[in-house]
């Protein structure tokens, strides 16, 4: 783990960078925007004590979002590697049930294409 400061406006990473930490915010206000967000306004507020980032993680796929720091910004990283470290020493139906809900999640999310239900 590792503590990292952000200035207003940094990007902690952007959409399609590889994802090989989460984190946990600990001061300041963290924006996600998607792809299609051309706008200043996140499409997901992230506040202190939350974590983010983990998609990419748990999936082991790319960022589909950009994390944009709305203000001056303290993290703390868990790289991947510590992550697994840590889902390894838990029940392994957590480490199944946490890749399914962020795959359900992610499916949500992307747009709809047209003649689909």
């Amino acid at each position: 783990m590792e503590k990292l400061d952000f200035k207003q406006g940094q990007y902690v990473f952007r959409a399609g960078d590889g994802a090989g930490y989460l984190f946990l915010l600990i001061k300041g206000e963290i924006g996600i925007f998607l792809p299609t967000n051309e706008t200043k306004e996140p499409n997901f507020p992230v506040g202190e004590n939350e974590i983010f980032g983990e998609m990419g993680v748990i999936e082991d796929s790319l960022r589909s979002a950009g994390a944009r720091c709305m203000t001056d910004c303290t993290v703390i990283s868990l790289s991947k590697k510590e992550y697994e470290k840590k889902l390894n020493e838990s029940d392994p139906f957590i480490k199944g049930l946490l890749r399914l809900l962020s795959i359900r999640l992610r499916e949500m999310l992307k747009p709809k294409t047209l003649g689909s239900k």
